[in-house]
């Protein structure tokens, strides 16, 4: 069995490894933004079982990337993995409303397989708050939701689905729902070849029997999850597992075998940095040694009382965390307003110079025509309208400027909108009264000459 665990944990690693360095790979290659923004989210999801931290960091460069160019599906999936990373580093509630964000962008565009993934997700946060009516509703929201979808991406999802399902009728003592959720997942994951859901249904099974007093079974689920949770590199709950073990043999009466798997846990969960599973299997422990040897249980309570200070440590130190990543996701936000604001300013003011353009071009096309005969009253009408043109694309273009330096107060932006409109109107008058004696004299130029060719006409009648 250990040689088998160990096989294919290396050849996992090989496999994971080389995921990562394809989608690295994909990265260096990426000319399109949007192809970009989905490739980081699928690398942060790499790091979803071993670095919170990187994850996170990879998920706002996607999600930065996805707001600066208007990615919508982008944006939700990103913020997806935000809520994962701070899922996995404890932060339920700020997980819970950056799904909540996602969803409803999922929704507004109507990106099923992705409202099914932020479906599950939130109704795993009502699991951790132990809300499990909340968490029902939302988990059988995306179960309908999943078994509707004909996608790979949302077939993916189900198992996880069904665990969670699982998980939650275990919690409430539902064992004939809790056991067709499991088996439901550990079949459809195993067609699918997804060691790490494979996992989490074979614990599943595994807890509901050992809640039932099913001890045998209890235990062999437990052992035959083991390998695909080391396929998966899913240590946690590889050390969760060996702890699980670990509670049957001591109910069992099998000191040696509960003592060997406790320590498998803690050995595993102090080697990858997991302080809570330290905590717990150190405390088993310690509850274990106390009637065989008194040194050893002062020796695992220190471990956990160890691990337990440091679990409100880093509590504290993930608050700080988690302020600095909402600082930079609300900066994000900012520049994203700030970027679509100067983009539709950008296309108002091209939108305001064609417009001017053309006011312009049919001015001096009425002017420069030497065989239209223009009315001025015309003319007094396209030189309002250019008037109301050349204002307004002077508002457009000094106003992020304008609001700035007035601290965005109406009564001195609209000062400087007067001024201005002062000095527009004089040039105005003057420019239209010089049109319009342009235009008089070309239109007497232009009758002047119909009339001498006119005249020539008849006078040439008149000799014949």
């Amino acid at each position: 069995l250990l040689s088998i665990i160990v096989i294919l944990a290396i050849n996992f690693t090989h496999a994971q490894t080389g995921n990562r360095d394809s989608i690295k790979h994909l990265l260096q290659n990426d000319k399109v933004d949007t192809s970009r923004v989905l490739h980081l989210a699928d690398l942060s999801f790499e790091y979803i079982e071993s670095n919170a931290d990187t994850m996170m960091i990879l998920a706002l460069e996607a999600l930065s990337l996805a707001n600066r160019i208007g990615f919508e599906k982008g944006k939700a999936i990103s913020l997806n993995r935000v809520g994962n990373a701070y899922s996995s580093s404890g932060n339920y509630p700020k997980a819970m409303e950056v799904y909540l964000l996602a969803l409803q962008i999922n929704e507004k565009i109507n990106n099923l397989d992705g409202k099914q993934r932020n479906l599950n997700n939130i109704g795993n946060m009502y699991v951790f708050q132990e809300d499990y009516r909340q968490a029902l509703d939302y988990l059988y929201r995306a179960k309908t939701l999943g078994e509707k979808i004909n996608d790979d991406i949302a077939c993916k999802t189900l198992p996880t689905t069904y665990v969670n399902l699982a998980n939650v009728y275990d919690s409430l003592r539902v064992f004939d729902s809790a056991t067709s959720y499991a088996e439901q997942a550990k079949n459809l994951a195993y067609k699918m070849n997804l060691p790490r859901v494979i996992g989490s249904a074979l614990d599943a099974l595994g807890s509901i029997n050992f809640k039932t007093g099913q001890n045998t079974l209890a235990l062999e689920y437990y052992r035959l999850g083991i390998p695909y949770s080391q396929q998966a590199k899913s240590n946690q709950r590889l050390s969760l597992s060996f702890l699980s073990i670990a509670r049957v043999f001591q109910r069992i009466n099998q000191t040696d075998s509960a003592i060997f798997y406790a320590k498998q846990s803690l050995l595993l969960s102090r080697e990858n940095g997991f302080t809570k599973e330290v905590r717990d299997a150190a405390r088993f422990l310690s509850l274990y040694y106390r009637k065989l040897n008194a040194d050893s249980a002062f020796f695992y309570q220190d471990i956990s009382r160890v691990a337990n200070d440091s679990i409100f440590s880093q509590q504290k130190q993930r608050q700080f965390q988690n302020l600095a990543f909402d600082e930079k996701l609300r900066q994000q936000e900012i520049a994203s307003v700030e970027l679509k604001a100067k983009e539709e300013r950008k296309r108002n003011l091209q939108y305001a110079a064609i417009a001017l353009g053309l006011i312009t071009f049919v001015i001096l096309f009425l002017l420069l025509s030497h065989s239209i005969v223009a009315n001025p009253k015309l003319i007094r009408f396209f030189g309002v309208v250019a008037l109301l043109m050349v204002f307004e694309f002077i508002n457009l273009y000094i106003h992020p400027y304008l609001s700035h330096a007035t601290n965005d107060s109406p009564l001195l932006m609209l000062l400087v909108m007067v001024g201005i409109a002062s000095l527009l109107v004089p040039v105005h008058h003057w420019m239209e009264n010089w049109i319009t004696h342009q235009l008089v004299e070309k239109n007497k130029k232009i009758r002047l000459a119909a009339a001498k060719k006119t005249i020539a006409v008849l006078e040439g009648e008149q000799n014949n």
